[in-house]
C-alpha cells in the first residue's frame, strides 16, 4: 500500500478532510450552508479554496522614511 501525498489540505492544521456545514431552513429542511468545516482544527472556512489555499505573506512597502529601528 503506497503512501498519498495531496496539496489539497487544511491551511491551518494539515487535515486532509473537511464537513460540509449544514442548517436548518426556516421551513424545517437540512440545507448545506456554502461553508465548509476542517475535520481536524474544526475552523469553518467561507470556501474549499480558503481551506486548503495558504495565507499570503503581506508584503511591507517602504513609505520612503527612516526607519528608528536598525536592520538586522
Amino acid at each position: 500500500m503506497g503512501i498519498f501525498k495531496t496539496i489539497y489540505k487544511c491551511c491551518k492544521c494539515g487535515a486532509t478532510s473537511y464537513q460540509r456545514m449544514i442548517d436548518r431552513a426556516e421551513d424545517g429542511a437540512l440545507q448545506t450552508t456554502g461553508q465548509y468545516r476542517c475535520t481536524g482544527c474544526r475552523n469553518v472556512f467561507a470556501s474549499l479554496r480558503a481551506w486548503w489555499e495558504p495565507r499570503r505573506a503581506v508584503e511591507l512597502q517602504s513609505s520612503g522614511v527612516p526607519s528608528r529601528f536598525p536592520a538586522d
